[in-house]
């Protein structure tokens, strides 16, 4: 009623207009102030970025350091974060240029030592330690300075201290005489009484076998010595093939095949704990690092005892050494922080430090000076043994150019060895051949083993003709429409071209294609992220399709996904989406139950399978050999004992394991497809089925007459999709092989990834995911080939 009138705000209210605009300016005035102050503070602020690796350890005692270290140190922030996988994301930052202050992941330390990016800690080790009592470097326990001292420069700083050992319980072995044995021999003995009273001598993770590494170190250690065992890591020829290697390996097969629990091939390493703490196993091989990780699970009547590993009559080292996996600190040369980060690392190895570690996480370290009381009843044994070690030995973490390409061939040989495949000979002379094909390619680094000519040959031509035939069948016909095309074609002006195109397609191009085709161009050049690139030309694709064996099995286990799991998931989304449609009895219920395991995520189904295939106690064994009873109640003696055979089962072994995949896919995959294919049928016109009814065609006849046809489309697509989800198959195989798969169980996304991350070729991991787009890419033109139709309206 009163439009177009102007009505005056009273004074009152203009007054107030005024107030609130000074007001608010004098708040833009003050925060501005404020942000000032707090930019000049945080400058004068020194911060520290440390990332570290999160395992059984967790991250609280160190961010707990961090923080009271701030409290001696007012003007320092220490910044210290991590996860499981950490190494991953720093490595990126290494190749980019962007190093932290300090780290204890994964990366190839030898290289960028090399490369002059690691701070040579002795000046600062020659200092005073945090109590300002003695030399630093007097602070640790013997020998652990040495893993990373080149010359007389100390690069790596030990803290937490890992002792590799057999666990044990006392109060089983107390009840049934056994004694913890001191060589071999009386190790033997002890597993053959253990076995004779019905129970698994040994507890062992096939998923993740590390454990059989520790085995294989010990004894070669002690057969051999330092100088042969440095050899060995160092691929120097005939190492390999030593006989004091074959005895070595001969412990890891033996046990593999004689004393292991049953099912251990499928067993994930919690699994593996779990069977030894509730007395199904006698015996059990890792880390100091159990305690912690298993704290809150151990029995009331469980107390956990170790012993070192035993020692052949004729070996040579001290049979008090240990074998230790320290976690190492190295400070980069280039922080603009060394001092104070050279100071953290300080406070974070003093006695007082380091005695609250082992008092929280009831695990040693790596410093000299913590009593005994520290430590809890399951770790006195450990204790007692770092005692009366003269020093230790192990692994360091990272490696050089040709100890990481050993990488692969040591987790295939290891897993032959273990599953009885191949023997302890034969194991060692693989290995050997293995070494001397990586030191001739070190001298040759031009050089190609052409074992795949045909292979390679034929795949090139069959992505050729691929983009052919498709260019080709994507020609208009003679109604001038393209292929799937359908409806009124819409023209778009020039500007409107610019508006809506342009800006998506500039983004696309600066965030995808510029970094692909710069990702491509690595892959013709030798790199391993830190030194300079070398120009290779076409020589790792070279090597990819005409030598790589492990490349062929891997593209190998990507067909069997893309095409065995799709050839049940699509039909059976089909089926359940008709039923759907045709409105069975709790259609609403069932549409949720079927994309529950969509909501999930690929990592969090793949450990809930993990756990349903556990060999004993998982759900799928357990439900398998539930139905053995009820068939001998039957009678049916045959059936009854085939399900109990289920008991202890591992599905999960290396040569099952893609057969075990087969339900996970169809779980997660079957609800996606299902609810596409049903949308796509609630959009068919109703009265066609009325028509077709008249016309006396049944339910069946109507979905293959009438609903197949009208939703090729959508099937076309899904089966798009579930190619590539086949050549994309990661996290599946990368989680169920506890990232460590061998050449038999590689597929082309975890190959890349170990090349890249494990073994540091950025130029031969860009190749394969060159390959992989490539593959990609013609795989769906194939599939929109093949299963092209006239569009039917």
């Amino acid at each position: 009623n009163n439009a177009g009138m102007q009505i005056e705000p009273p004074a009152s209210s203009a007054w107030f207009l005024l107030r609130s605009r000074r007001l608010h300016g004098a708040f833009l005035l003050l925060t501005l102030l404020a942000g000032f102050f707090s930019a000049t503070a945080a400058a004068s602020e020194v911060s520290l970025d440390i990332p570290v690796f999160v395992g059984g350890f967790g991250i609280d005692f160190f961010q707990e350091t961090a923080r009271l270290y701030e409290e001696q140190r007012p003007g320092v922030k220490v910044d210290i974060y991590g996860n499981p996988r950490i190494a991953q994301k720093i490595r990126i930052r290494v190749v980019g240029g962007q190093f932290p202050d300090a780290t204890d992941a994964d990366l190839p330390w030898p290289t960028l030592i090399a490369a002059g990016k690691v701070l040579d800690l002795t000046p600062y080790l020659d200092g005073p330690n945090w109590e300002n009592d003695a030399r630093w470097r007097d602070s640790f326990l013997p020998g652990v300075l040495e893993r990373w001292t080149e010359g007389e420069a100390v690069y790596g700083l030990p803290f937490g201290h890992a002792v590799m050992c057999f666990w044990y319980n006392k109060r089983l072995f107390a009840v049934r005489g056994w004694e913890p044995p001191a060589t071999w021999e009386q190790f033997w003995t002890l597993c053959e009484k253990i076995k004779a009273s019905g129970i698994a001598p040994m507890s062992f993770s096939g998923v993740a076998p590390t454990a059989a590494d520790y085995l294989l170190r010990a004894a070669y250690y002690n057969l051999a010595g330092p100088e042969s065992y440095r050899a060995i890591q160092l691929l120097e020829p005939g190492a390999h093939a030593d006989d004091h290697y074959r005895r070595a390996a001969e412990v890891v097969s033996r046990l593999s095949r004689e004393y292991f629990m049953k099912g251990w091939e499928g067993m994930s390493h919690t699994e593996a704990q779990l069977q030894f703490l509730e007395g199904r196993a006698a015996l059990l091989v890792t880390g100091s690092w159990l305690v912690n990780e298993m704290k809150g699970k151990f029995p009331d009547n469980f107390v956990l005892g170790a012993f070192n590993f035993p020692v052949f009559e004729d070996g040579v080292s001290d049979p008090d050494i240990i074998q230790v996996g320290s976690g190492w600190y190295f400070v980069f040369k280039d922080s603009q922080n060394v001092e104070e980060t050279v100071d953290f690392f300080r406070f974070l190895t003093s006695r007082e430090r380091a005695r609250a570690f082992t008092t929280q996480l009831d695990s040693p370290t790596a410093v000299r000076g913590t009593p005994s009381a520290a430590y809890s009843v399951h770790m006195r044994d450990v204790a007692a043994m770092i005692d009366r070690s003269p020093g230790s030995f192990g692994r360091p973490p990272g490696a050089t150019p040709d100890v990481a390409a050993m990488n692969q061939p040591y987790i295939d040989a290891r897993n032959l060895l273990l599953a009885g495949r191949i023997t302890p000979s034969q194991f060692g002379i693989r290995l050997e051949k293995k070494a001397a094909e990586i030191r001739a390619r070190r001298d040759q680094p031009g050089r190609v083993v052409w074992r795949h000519p045909w292979a390679g040959s034929l795949l090139m031509a069959a992505v050729a003709a691929g983009l052919i035939g498709f260019i080709i069948s994507r020609r208009r016909d003679g109604t001038g429409k393209a292929p799937f095309a359908s409806g009124r074609p819409v023209r778009v002006g020039g500007m409107d071209l610019i508006i809506f195109l342009g800006l998506g397609t500039l983004l696309y191009l600066v965030f995808v294609v510029k970094p692909a085709a710069q990702a491509m161009t690595w892959a013709l050049t030798e790199w391993d992220g830190i030194t300079a690139q070398r120009w290779v030309g076409w020589l790792h694709f070279k090597r990819l399709l005409f030598e790589s064996d492990v490349f062929w099995s891997a593209l190998g286990n990507n067909l069997f996904i893309m095409f065995v799991p799709t050839a049940v998931v699509l039909p059976l989304s089909l089926l359940f989406a008709n039923f759907f449609y045709r409105g069975v009895w709790g259609t609403r219920v069932f549409r949720v139950c079927f994309l529950f395991p969509n909501m999930m995520g690929g990592v969090a189904a793949t450990l809930l399978w993990l756990h349903a295939y556990n060999p004993h106690g998982g759900l799928v064994n357990g439900f398998l050999a539930a139905l053995g009873p009820g068939f001998q109640a039957l009678g049916q003696t045959g059936l009854a004992e085939w399900f109990t055979g289920f008991d202890g089962y591992a599905w999960l072994a290396q040569e099952r394991l893609y057969w075990a995949l087969v339900p996970i896919y169809i779980w997660m995959s079957v609800g996606f497809n299902l609810i596409l294919y049903l949308a796509a049928m609630e959009s068919v016109d109703p009265q066609l089925y009325e028509a077709a009814e008249i016309d006396g065609a049944g339910p069946w006849q109507q979905f293959f007459r009438v609903t197949l046809p009208l939703i090729w489309e959508i099937i076309t697509i899904s089966a798009v999709f579930m190619i590539i989800l086949g050549l994309n198959t990661f996290e599946v195989i990368w989680i169920l092989t506890a990232q460590q798969p061998g050449s038999e169980t590689h597929v082309l996304g975890t190959l890349l990834v170990s090349t890249l991350f494990q073994e540091y070729r950025i130029g031969q991991a860009t190749a394969i995911a060159t390959v992989l787009f490539i593959l990609v890419f013609a795989g769906s033109l194939a599939a929109l080939t093949i299963m092209r139709r006239e569009a039917i309206e």
